[in-house]
């Protein structure tokens, strides 16, 4: 199939009929405007905050994969879908898509706290003096603290995962075609599994993170507290949509679950921290990635700096937002 047939293929008479239901319109709706507000009050806390302290990098990896693929899984299995809107009148249209709008929402805000966590990173864990290592060479140039290099390792990850997997998707359903393809379909079910094992281990570099600091750092428990319920509802539409199947919604029911622990560890430590007149950001970790003489991991880094702050051991106090 060319890509010329493809994209102005027309769906097949009697395929496409207008399956209207005001329950699940509404509950899509609901789920959809819900799904946006609640990665806000992330947002406006790092932001207001100034700082990302407190975030795991690999939670981060994890979730922005796994939405990505969940994302990219359901535009392939709803692909006839999206073609019939060529038959459909524009309400009908945008109504049996409301599906792939929640996943294209749920990765693109879950990647924007990405990209605040990298934006708002601590200065004072970007670089650190050299009089502090034990570096033989080039000890004029800056360095680089051991977690701040990994997380941009992890940007580059993330962005050349996307890269790759939105060209394969286009390729398959552009020259292969639909899900009812093998080929196609399974590349579907890869994307699909591949979100689920990724969702199923998401939350645990943050529940260890957060365990060990024993703080809630730049983490909002407000959004937690409405994406946790809200994880549910989503998983039970998405279980309704026509083309689906389990690979796309079993990934929100086992991060719903997750999430679900680490909001429970927040409420705790932010009222006992309140209780003991501390702050969301006082921590029990004296600082992440030391070796076991206390000197900061790093290493080296060619090239200017333009956030020269000094490094520190302590923890910086900020009021809770």
């Amino acid at each position: 199939m060319s890509l010329n047939q493809f994209a102005y293929e027309d769906p097949r008479p009697g395929e496409c009929l207008a399956d209207h239901n005001s329950f699940n319109l509404a509950l899509s709706i609901f789920i959809l405007v819900g799904m946006f507000v609640s990665y806000l009050p992330q947002h406006f806390r790092i932001i207001h905050q100034g700082t990302s302290e407190g975030i795991s990098p690999y939670f981060l990896l994890l979730g922005t994969v796994s939405a990505s693929s969940t994302f990219l899984n359901i535009v392939i299995l709803q692909w006839k879908v999206i073609m019939c809107c060529k038959a459909l009148e524009l309400g009908q249209c945008l109504e049996s898509t409301l599906g792939i709008a929640q996943l294209g929402v749920q990765f693109v805000m879950f990647s924007l706290v990405f990209v605040l966590y990298l934006i708002y990173y601590p200065a004072h864990k970007i670089d650190v003096e050299r009089s502090q290592q034990h570096v033989r060479h080039y000890s004029f140039l800056p360095a680089r603290t051991e977690e701040w290099t990994i997380s941009l390792l992890i940007a580059r990850v993330v962005t050349l995962h996307l890269v790759i997997c939105t060209l394969v998707t286009v390729a398959m359903l552009a020259f292969v075609g639909g899900p009812d393809h093998q080929a196609t379909s399974s590349w579907a079910a890869f994307l699909g599994i591949t979100s689920v094992i990724l969702a199923t281990i998401q939350y645990v570099p943050q529940i260890h993170r957060t365990y060990k600091r024993k703080s809630v750092g730049a983490l909002s428990i407000p959004m937690m507290m409405m994406q946790t319920p809200g994880a549910a509802l989503l998983t039970l539409n998405l279980a309704l949509r026509p083309g689906t199947n389990w690979t796309t919604w079993i990934v929100y029911a086992v991060t719903g679950c997750l999430q679900g622990t680490l909001l429970i560890m927040c409420i705790y430590y932010h009222y006992r921290a309140k209780s003991e007149g501390h702050s969301d950001f006082d921590t029990a970790e004296t600082e992440p990635l030391l070796a076991d003489n206390g000197v900061p991991k790093t290493r080296g880094y060619s090239g200017q700096n333009n956030r020269n702050q000094p490094s520190g051991t302590s923890s910086t106090s900020h009021s809770n937002a």
